[in-house]
């Protein structure tokens, strides 16, 4: 008895472009909502926080759907250096957004949260829309 996989394996990714796209909302409400009360440093830095963070986010994403598709037999060494490039990438924005662009450390942590808020987001509309209880 064969199983028709490819809609279970197309699904992680579609709610990942839907959660990434709700982190985005969300940043830019935060940005609009540090502009209104006006600080621009603010605002630079939850939009500095959250654009490496979603990215961070969409390079995860990649990387594991590079490790567990199909074709790949076993994990190779340079999959385990391109997921340490993206977490030394971030750190070292992080470093530079803080140290050398002097962007309030509050801000860029508020930023740094767009993923887990796009998260959330996503979870509650899906239980709203019923979308969670019909895929269960």
């Amino acid at each position: 008895m064969e199983h028709d996989l490819a809609p279970i394996s197309s699904m992680p990714a579609t709610i990942l472009k839907k959660i990434e796209k709700s982190g985005w909302v969300v940043l830019c409400i935060l940005c609009v909502g540090a502009l209104i009360m006006g600080s621009f440093s603010y605002a630079a830095g939850i939009f500095v926080g959250g654009t490496i963070s979603l990215g961070s986010f969409r390079g995860m994403d990649v990387y594991f759907a590079l490790l567990f598709r199909a074709e790949t037999s076993r994990i190779r060494w340079w999959h385990h250096v391109l997921y340490g490039a993206r977490f030394l990438a971030l750190l070292a924005v992080i470093t530079l957004a803080i140290g050398w662009g002097h962007l309030p450390v509050v801000s860029v942590v508020l930023g740094l949260s767009a993923p887990l808020a796009g998260i959330i987001s996503y979870g509650a509309f899906a239980l709203i829309n019923g979308e969670a209880i019909a895929q269960a």
